[in-house]
């Protein structure tokens, strides 16, 4: 039997920042401490695997939920120190058993976490006004990743995929021209398969480039290869898309622009991204 020893409650508070649940652990509450990690863990992997995300209030519930289950966890790890003052430590009270633990967090569960919460949503922020006025500079976004595993583009998407030019880096735009269609623009008026379609995403305000590039108000025709799509930005006389690249392969997009969850303008916080 070991002599009792007081449980600091700062200690217990810090160890639980640097893993959930090793608060616990320093209490002497190992099964505590194991709910507690099994609970977090699934809080944070679950909504994504459900699909909970797809809609902003469900984005919104499962931080607020996240965020509270965390306060909870440092608020009872500190509680349960300053009750119990002082305690016989156990066989894992020791530094280097934290230590192991927090490491083996680290380097092994966090990663393993955030691979299956990327592989199923993404935040990104709009660097460049190719896609105005759906998504204006400084909008950020959630994308789901997985949306397109089970099913293709449809014309009107606004996809995320790798750059055709730097594909280290990923590119937002809107889908026009599915596989197998003929795609042709005449005086900005987009036609698919010789037929005029309602186009209600282009802008075309700002031209500082269509004075010395007469392809972005008068293109193609072209016809979309099998396992590709042709996108364009909304900004349609200031960005670079299947005009100057080239289709998009299907092997490339990575997912669907969903929703805004910050702006600068607080109002559009929530908007749908169509």
């Amino acid at each position: 039997m070991g002599n009792p020893k007081k449980r600091k409650p700062w200690i217990a508070f810090l160890l639980s920042c640097a893993t959930p649940g090793l608060g616990q652990l320093y209490n002497g509450q190992w099964k505590k401490a194991m709910v507690l990690w099994i609970i977090g863990s699934l809080i944070v992997i679950g909504p994504p695997l459900l699909g909970v995300y797809q809609k902003f209030y469900g984005f919104v519930l499962w931080i607020v939920f996240l965020i509270g289950f965390f306060i909870f966890v440092l608020l009872d790890a500190r509680k349960t120190a300053i009750k119990l003052q002082e305690m016989t430590p156990r066989p894992y009270n020791k530094w280097y058993v934290y230590l192991a633990l927090f490491l083996t967090n680290l380097f092994l569960i966090q990663p393993l976490i955030s691979f299956v919460v990327r592989s199923n949503l993404r935040a990104y922020r709009i660097p460049a006004s190719s896609m105005e006025p759906a998504l204006i500079v400084g909008d950020h976004f959630i994308a789901s990743m997985g949306y397109y595993k089970s099913k293709r583009p449809e014309r009107g998407d606004v996809v995320v995929f790798l750059n055709p030019k730097d594909p280290s880096k990923d590119l937002v735009r809107r889908v026009i021209g599915l596989e197998g269609e003929k795609v042709e623009i005449i005086q900005n008026k987009i036609y698919v398969n010789d037929k005029l379609i309602n186009d209600p995403w282009g802008s075309f305000e700002r031209k500082e480039l269509s004075g010395y590039l007469s392809f972005l108000e008068n293109f193609g025709p072209v016809v979309v290869p099998t396992g590709s799509v042709f996108v364009l930005g909304d900004n349609r006389h200031n960005n670079q898309d299947s005009r100057f690249w080239g289709f998009v392969d299907l092997h490339t997009v990575k997912g669907k622009a969903l929703y805004l969850y910050w702006a600068k303008d607080k109002g559009r916080i929530g908007t749908q991204v169509e």
